[in-house]
């Protein structure tokens, strides 16, 4: 290993111990072009490179995001048609994308092979700095916009990446939302425009001005290079030096971003956004009341306001919430604290709220900070604290790398001050800070100074019209007609020439010659011996466990399944409301305040949930509550989970209403935003009984639930607190329970007592016996909502065909999810998306996501075996295949996540032989075993099963094509 200060072409500007991230840091600067550089060194093997540049929009045609998509469609040094595809189907990566946000683009990659990580990082920069856009005019068409005519008398129209995956974002009244608060309070910045383009304005952006763009900002004396993990920094930094930042000069880059000048009174707007023709007008504004409250570089501030956001909106008996919910104002009431800007922004936001309540909506906001501004609740402040103190401790950001969000929560203050780039990886000591500041008023002043003295805000009124979408589009379909108008026919035969030639682009594969410059692993590089599963049983205070001995870090996770296989299947939508229910009602010990106080200051947190795995012959369902806690906490985590579990008092008539209310808007914006799962779990709802018990539990399914008993709340009261008392008598069985735990410590002696106490206070009957039995049912539906683009989605089961599961669709899915998928429906047909997968019980799925087509999607998926009966492809693609597979086979987890993921194993009856047998095969995976697929693949096109989201008008105009059409969003 190199050492750092070794290296002559960069100088240290800042070296700092970092113990809470158990490393040292460095901010350097690049000598001859001023570029900055920021290294986290530490022992994490999930390795992190990233390049950013500040970016900032001049108007709305989403330069920056289009740009963004662009230079990563071939470079000098690799120069195929889509390096990116090329990286994501044959390398190890943990981590692999590129993101725009509103001043800023960056271009994140990690991997724990070493050899991967220098070969996917040498392609980035690459990307960036020397990208294909100069030579090929296709590729802002293809990732941006171009107008598509297929003849002389056809319909003109655009298309494009980016210009689809927009009208999926402005289909979106949150996102709508959102955009207008920012472009309203920062008018005069560049955050008033659009980074990643509004629809309207695409098509406005010329070619000239995209790669102006390019040569403006895409340069390193203007980029932010983030290095983390056990690297040989020094090697890591001689190469971007000699490769890349040697061959500029520094050059004077005007990218700062402007400071908005406060307004002297509040802002007040109204904007319309579309809704389905069925959905109602009245009830169905959104409010909202947003205030600039600072600077992303003020540490201590933004840390505060973030604790208080969590105690004013987001914990349980959070009391600004709840003096919204008692005022009765809105369906669904929550807030946004966005620090991803350079002034920080606070917003209060009441959705399906009648537009007459604006004034009461500010006042009872204003009367609660007023109120607040007197006296906090210091012990709700302090158990916030501890929360966020907990959570930095356990650093689980999910299936992201931590050194991934350390670098991205690090532009939150590097981009605007050089001096901080190191500000968000030292926070210990702003938690002491503000826990001692709990008895000085620091709060109190606080919320005086953000929003009582502070003019410095907005008033969003968005109010629902009808017809909006369909209006938009005959605008444009209008625009493009009189554009056409005006064209001489030679000038028609040069679009479709254009178009034609822009299909031909796209069909035609880089050589073989192109693609070999694209590094690769070989099949030597990957472990061939599988990981052995970490399951040991064992018993604790009479109840069963098994253990999985991972290092946590000195906290451990506890999973309490309660097996619902012999419980009725109309029951199974009450267990979903209790999941919802739990924690945010009084229980006989704790007001639902105080006892969000009681899990944020003791231990971790805890939630409720349900879950179905799917083995090759059955499903186990579950509802489970999994709590974590430092070792010496678990046991009051138990007795937490026990009160709430036998104490909690779900017949509160007014609460449960209010909880039922809020779950129904939040689950309806949430299915329209991620229609793509919406749709594939509906299809395989009708084949699958996995599917059916997601659908059911979070699906379109329970949705149509919680419509009915909100609908009709008053009459059905008494029946629906019946059968939720009975659901939960009949899931608090002591047979039915297995215990997951997950740490590297024994706790058999510290959990006896609390296990022992729990089991006592579970049923002891047996097993039911008469079980409902699944019955499949092809419904076939077209759900229609106010969006612009579509999700489509076929499902089938092979196993109903005769076929087995054979673990080389494991490769297939990623031949399909890069290749012929990515390239018929995201290249030439415009979607932002498309994605499949296959179960080992036989049931698939393949799905689009903000697709502008419909029919035709699903007419690329009926097709997709002809692709797999006729599959060829080089030796070196298959490598990169079988390559891709392993990188998502063998993803480092989070220590939680590895424990449930051997738990689901466990139940499932996976053995270690098994795994070995598949990793084996997938090893072993070539084009014969490839095309041995085509029948299975055939059998699930062939089902004719289809579910789509989208527009109504698109929808309406296929409705032969489904069973039933209907509106629910």
């Amino acid at each position: 290993m190199g050492n750092i200060k070794d290296v002559k072409a960069y100088r240290i500007v800042e070296e700092k111990d970092l113990p809470e991230v158990h490393g040292k840091g460095y901010v350097l600067e690049h000598i001859k072009t001023k570029a900055r550089v920021l290294i986290i060194e530490n022992d994490d093997v999930n390795k992190v490179f990233n390049i950013g540049f500040r970016t900032p929009p001049y108007d709305d045609s989403g330069i920056p995001h289009i740009i963004e998509h662009s230079v990563l469609c071939g470079s000098k040094k690799y120069p195929v048609k889509d390096p990116f595809v090329e990286l994501a189907k044959g390398s190890l990566n943990t981590f692999l994308n590129a993101m725009t946000y509103s001043d800023k683009t960056v271009y994140p990659i990690a991997s724990f092979n070493q050899k991967d990580f220098e070969n996917i990082m040498s392609v980035y920069l690459d990307a960036v700095f020397y990208p294909d856009i100069y030579i090929h005019d296709e590729i802002m068409k293809q990732e941006g916009w171009h107008y598509e005519l297929d003849s002389v008398d056809g319909d003109l129209k655009y298309n494009g990446v980016v210009y689809n995956e927009m009208k999926g974002v402005y289909s979106s009244p949150e996102s709508i939302m959102y955009r207008g608060i920012e472009s309203s309070l920062m008018p005069d910045t560049p955050y008033g425009n659009d980074s990643g383009g509004n629809p309207e304005f695409i098509p406005t952006l010329t070619l000239e001005r995209f790669r102006d763009f390019h040569r403006t900002y895409y340069h390193p004396s203007n980029s932010y290079i983030y290095l983390y993990g056990d690297c040989d920094m020094a090697k890591e930094l001689e190469f971007i030096d000699e490769e890349y930042l040697s061959h500029y000069d520094y050059k004077e880059i005007d990218s700062a971003i402007p400071l908005q000048k406060p307004f002297d009174e509040m802002k007040d707007i109204t904007m319309d956004y579309s809704i389905a023709d069925t959905d109602p007008e009245e009830n169905n504004s959104i409010l909202t009341y947003s205030k600039i409250t600072g600077l992303s570089t003020e540490k201590k501030k933004v840390t505060a306001l973030e604790i208080l956001e969590y105690v004013l909106m987001d914990a349980p008996g959070a009391v600004l919430k709840k003096a919204l919910t008692d005022a009765g104002i809105g369906e669904e009431v929550y807030s946004s604290f966005d620090n991803g800007c350079q002034q920080t922004t606070f917003s209060i936001i009441a959705r399906g709220a009648d537009n007459n309540d604006k004034d009461r909506f500010i006042k009872v906001i204003d009367d609660t900070f007023e109120e607040l501004s007197h006296g906090v609740d210091k012990a709700a402040i302090e158990a916030a604290i501890n929360k966020f103190e907990f959570k930095h401790k356990e650093a689980n950001f999910g299936r992201f790398p931590k050194g991934l969000m350390y670098g991205l929560d690090a532009f939150n203050s590097w981009l605007y001050d050089d001096t901080k780039a190191l500000m968000f990886f030292e926070m210990n000591d702003v938690y002491k800070e503000l826990r001692e500041d709990l008895q000085n008023g620091y709060f109190e002043q606080l919320i005086k100074e953000c929003f009582i003295d502070n003019t410095f805000g907005l008033y969003l009124t968005m109010n629902p019209k009808k017809g909006l979408d369909q209006e938009n589009e005959k605008k444009i379909a209008d625009e493009l007609a009189a554009y056409k108008a005006t064209l001489s026919r030679e000038e028609l035969e040069k679009i479709v020439e254009d178009t034609k030639a822009l299909k031909e682009y796209q069909a035609t594969p880089s050589s073989a010659e192109d693609l070999a410059k694209v590094p690769l692993l070989a099949i030597d590089d990957i472990d061939k011996e599988a990981e052995k599963l970490k399951n040991v049983e064992s018993e604790i205070g009479g109840l069963p466990v098994v253990s999985h001995d991972i290092f946590t870090n000195g906290i451990g996770y506890l999973r309490f399944y309660f097996n619902i296989n012999d419980i009725d299947n109309d029951l199974v939508p009450y267990l979903a409301t209790l999941t919802c229910l739990f924690k945010y009602i009084d229980t006989e010990k704790h007001t639902y305040g105080q006892l969000s106080n009681e899990i944020d200051s003791n231990i971790g947190g805890i939630e409720f949930d349900m879950v179905g795995y799917a083995s090759d012959t059955d499903i186990k369902k579950f509802f489970y509550v999994s709590m974590k806690a430092l070792y010496e906490k678990l046991p009051y985590a138990v007795e937490l989970m026990k009160e709430i579990l036998f104490s909690s008092k779900i017949d509160d008539r007014k609460r449960l209403k209010e909880l039922l209310t809020e779950e129904k808007s939040s689950m309806k914006n949430g299915m329209a935003a991620s229609g793509h799962v919406t749709a594939y779990t509906r299809a395989m709802s009708y084949i699958d009984e996995g599917a059916r018990f997601t659908d059911e539990t979070c699906g379109i399914a329970y949705y149509e639930f919680l419509c009915d008993i909100v609908d009709h709340f008053d009459e059905k009261y008494d029946d629906f607190i019946e059968k939720l008392q009975y659901a939960l008598a009949e899931v608090l069985r002591k047979g039915a329970l297995t215990v997951s735990y997950t740490g590297d410590e024994d706790v058999t002696d510290l959990l006896e007592e609390s296990f022992a106490d729990f089991g006592m206070a579970l049923s002891t009957r047996p097993a039911h016996k008469d079980v409902k039995v699944f019955e499949k049912e092809l419904k076939n539906e077209g759900f229609k909502t106010a969006s612009q683009v579509q999700y489509v989605a076929i499902a089938g089961n092979f196993e109903d065909a005769g076929y087995k599961y054979d673990s080389s669709l494991s490769v297939l899915k990623i031949i399909f999810s890069y290749g012929y998928l990515w390239e018929n429906v995201r290249v030439k047909g415009g979607a932002y998306g498309a994605m499949c997968s296959f179960l080992r019980n036989g049931t698939c799925y393949m799905s689009s996501y903000r697709d502008p087509n419909l029919m035709e999607t699903y007419d690329i998926f009926k097709n997709a075996y002809k692709f797999v009966e006729n599959f060829e492809c080089s030796d070196r693609d298959m490598t990169k295949y079988i390559i891709g597979t392993m990188a998502q086979i063998d993803a480092p987890t989070t220590p939680v996540a590895e424990g449930i993921s051997h738990m689901a194993r466990y139940f499932m009856g996976v053995t270690d032989e098994q795994i070995q047998s598949e990793r084996d095969k997938i090893l072993s995976t070539d084009r014969d075993a490839i095309r041995a697929l085509a029948p299975l693949v055939k059998a699930v096109t062939d089902s004719g099963i289809i579910c789509a989201i989208g527009g109504e008008s698109r929808i309406e105009e296929n409705k032969d094509n489904f069973k039933d059409v209907l509106a629910i969003f």
